[in-house]
């Protein structure tokens, strides 16, 4: 007998309204989910004093008026698109977090190109571009705070991350997310826009509004600290350096509130753009009869998930058709799969450090340059400054890109691994970082062609704060014998 189906309520993205989303609740309704049972939410998104925090509080009420009027009843799956993922994150994390099953509000969270990590169109909503494109029916408003916290690595996203996602020590207790709590779903497309003026803001492995690896939920955290003793402050690391860097603490992988056996499923769509994910009804732009029904499928089967077995099941399906979708013997670069680093600098007073360089080098790259310029040049393929924090910055790489170009030019008899380096700036003649005064180096490796030793994953985000000492001079305190 089939289990009877939750109530359903579809959340909407920045600058959009419900309307957007009548469709895909029609869909819904003719597969057997009652009409009744489906809510459609609407939220202030481009009004400049509306942030995501104040959307998810606003959330919680109007949920809690629905539950107490008899119209929504317990638990509901959650459809959300685009930022609408931000918010149901931060409503769940801010109101739910270690809440026993049976008083959990939500079962099934779908999510369709949610912006879980940022979004690069975020800063041009900011500029007076996106005023006049996006704000003219809203005084000029473009919603400031909702594109402060969709701004790629920002403070919010960071904040976000550790209290749904990362535990980073005891203190951590709780999660929404668990085999008998919220069960995440991602579908995103992987094809940018093709037609009209939006495909100014195109860019390879996204749909054109979100990147893959940006919408991805399965996150890694890790901090990276050059102030320990056992630290990897000197060149020519090695693989065995980072083993011994792990072992005393250099590198601290962060752990997930939800343990380690809990993957969220992933699901990218080869023909589907940042719109057309949300309306199942109508084929996205090239794409088959066949692609179409796969799309709804998936659609279906998130929804219709009865177990954690089967839970786990989707996600080695979606994650079998993703990896077919990025087949990396393709030539299409807009299916490449792609990874971002959110990169955090602090000094060992937790105080931002906002003048340093990342780089990526290649093994003895002192006589192989050439390959730090092609990672540089062909396997970066974007580098944000956060616009709130300059100690923030999100790098982005072309995964394919780093297995084609930069480990295939690597020489055979030097080991196939990505070292990354960190120089900064003296902030002045009387303190610098590091041993020397003009901005010294720490280096570690971060990647390999062999699987067990990569801290990188293809299709996700990556969250790396780097800790550096700050050391003053011997002038800036000195003692003196009284004679």
């Amino acid at each position: 007998m089939a289990r009877s189906k939750n109530p359903v309520l579809i959340v909407h993205g920045w600058s959009d309204t419900s309307k957007s989303f009548r469709s895909l609740a029609k869909f819904l309704s003719s597969h057997g989910f009652q009409t009744v049972n489906l809510f459609l939410a609407d939220y202030i998104s481009m009004e400049d004093d509306v942030s995501i925090d104040d959307a998810a509080n606003a959330m919680e009420r109007a949920v809690q008026a629905q539950i107490s009027s008899g119209a929504l009843q317990l638990p509901f799956d959650l459809v959300v698109h685009s930022t609408g993922g931000l918010v149901a994150r931060n409503w769940l994390a801010s109101h739910y977090t270690g809440f026993a099953s049976d008083k959990m509000p939500v079962q099934r969270m779908l999510m369709l190109a949610p912006a879980n990590f940022g979004s690069a169109l975020a800063t041009i909503g900011q500029t007076m571009l996106g005023r006049v494109a996006k704000g003219w029916d809203h005084g000029f408003h473009t919603g400031k705070l909702m594109l402060d916290g969709l701004e790629l690595g920002s403070p919010f996203q960071w904040e976000l991350a550790l209290r749904d996602l990362f535990a980073r020590g005891s203190v951590d207790g709780g999660t929404i997310y668990a085999p008998d709590l919220v069960w995440p779903f991602v579908l995103v497309g992987s094809m940018p826009y093709q037609t009209g003026l939006a495909q100014m803001v195109n860019e390879h492995g996204s749909d054109g509004t979100v990147r893959v690896a940006a919408a991805n939920l399965n996150a890694y955290g890790a901090t990276l600290d050059f102030t320990s003793s056992a630290a990897p402050t000197v060149l020519g690391m090695t693989a065995n350096n980072n083993a011994a860097a792990l072992a005393h603490g250099a590198f601290t992988p962060w752990l997930h509130r939800y343990g380690e056996t809990m993957v969220f499923p992933l699901g990218v769509m080869n023909r589907r753009d940042h719109g057309s994910i949300t309306d199942p009804a109508s084929r996205g732009d090239a794409e088959s009869g066949a692609e179409q029904a796969l799309f709804q499928q998936y659609l279906l089967s998130a929804l219709n998930c009865n177990s954690f077995t089967d839970y786990q099941a989707i996600e080695q399906a979606w994650r079998s058709q993703s990896d077919q979708v990025q087949d990396p013997t393709s030539a299409d670069a807009d299916h490449h799969s792609h990874l971002q680093i959110n990169v955090f600098v602090v000094d060992q007073y937790q105080k931002p450090v906002s003048d340093y360089l990342i780089e990526f080098l290649a093994p003895n790259y002192q006589q192989n340059t050439d390959l730090t310029g092609v990672f540089h040049d062909k396997v970066i393929q974007d580098v944000h400054k956060c616009a709130q924090n300059s100690a923030l910055r999100t790098i982005y790489i072309d995964r394919q890109n780093l297995f084609d170009l930069f480990y295939a030019a690597i020489p055979a008899d030097m080991p196939k691994e990505l070292r990354l380096s960190i120089s900064a700036s003296a902030p002045g003649n009387n303190v610098h970082y590091f041993e020397n005064a003009y901005g010294a180096e720490g280096e570690f490796v971060v990647h390999s062609v062999d699987e067990a030793s990569r801290w990188l994953h293809r299709n996700a985000t990556h969250f790396l704060k780097i800790v550096i000492p700050r050391l003053p001079s011997d002038q800036v305190f000195k003692l003196a014998k009284f004679v």
